[in-house]
């Protein structure tokens, strides 16, 4: 059911690949009841404002000012050191979970799954030591399937763990460009991330495709850079600027010569933003008042 949902053209000519996705959502079914149980682990159904409310908490109210960062490297990854951190020892299930890691490479949504699915598991055991390690030094962790972040007062040493002081030079983490400024957390979009906004744009508009058809591209890219922006309680200057530029092209290229189109188009001006402080509930999955809605769209796996 969830592949015809998510990968319905490959499902239903019966492609392959939807017989990847449905070992995936099948392993990942498995495996979600133990990401509750994995300390700092950001699910991949949680929003993107755990993380930010994470940050603003730690910076804050603890005065932890220094990220430490470190990468995950996928090329090395094994099931069996998490399995054992998990307390997993269904050696099927496990040989069947370290024969889906070699689909874990690259930037394809195929990929981009495999690690969301299989994430709380691979790096259980590494994310308990840095855990271990968070609590001596009194550091905040939070983690999830392609790297940690630590938040510290002052660094510590920690193997492969890259630190930069926040109020001295600002990072790009996710989607965010996060700083410190005056002891609060200043949080905005990367410029990484206008930057692919407005490729997205001006491919959507060089190409030969319909009106309709460009406005549904340009209003995707947008609603996807939302997505994340409208945690960041320091974009909306941002979004401003970004959506004056979107509309200039928009209404000269588009809306001049289909203005009935006007209706369907997505402006930042009036999305809606949530600068609230988000708690990730642990039980979401079986929690009485979800949805079937909710329920399924927890396992997109487009995060």
């Amino acid at each position: 059911m969830l592949t015809g949902h998510y990968m319905p053209r490959s499902h239903s000519k019966q492609l392959e690949i939807a017989e990847v996705f449905r070992e995936l959502f099948t392993t990942w079914l498995v495996l979600a009841p133990l990401s509750n149980q994995a300390r700092g682990y950001w699910r991949p159904w949680w929003c993107p404002g755990v993380v930010t409310s994470w940050l603003r908490t730690e910076v804050n109210r603890f005065q932890r000012t220094c990220l430490g960062r470190l990468s995950l490297d996928w090329a090395t990854a094994q099931v069996a050191p998490g399995a054992a951190a998990a307390k997993i020892t269904d050696d099927a299930f496990l040989a069947h979970a370290e024969a889906l890691l070699g689909h874990a490479w690259g930037d394809t949504l195929r990929a981009n799954f495999t690690r969301y699915a299989l994430g709380g598991l691979v790096w259980r055991a590494k994310a308990e030591q840095a855990l271990a390690l968070a609590r001596e030094h009194q550091a905040g962790l939070m983690w999830h399937e392609d790297g940690l972040w630590l938040l510290a007062r002052k660094p510590f040493a920690a193997d492969g763990v890259a630190w930069n002081d926040l109020r001295e030079t600002p990072v790009d983490t996710l989607a965010w460009s996060v700083k410190v400024a005056e002891g609060k957390l200043q949080a905005r979009m990367s410029e990484p991330t206008v930057q692919r906004l407005k490729e997205s744009v001006r491919g959507a508009l060089a190409s030969d495709a319909s009106p309709e058809h460009k406005l549904r591209q340009i209003n995707a890219a947008v609603r996807s850079w939302h997505h994340w922006a409208r945690y960041a309680f320091d974009a909306r200057q941002e979004a401003t600027e970004v959506e004056a530029w979107i509309w200039r092209r928009v209404s000269r290229h588009i809306l001049q010569h289909s203005p009935k189109l006007l209706a369907a188009y997505f402006s930042l001006r009036t999305a809606t933003w949530d600068t609230q402080l988000h708690f990730g509930r642990s039980s979401y999955l079986l929690d009485r008042g979800v949805t079937d809605e909710n329920w399924l769209n927890i396992w997109n796996p487009r995060r």
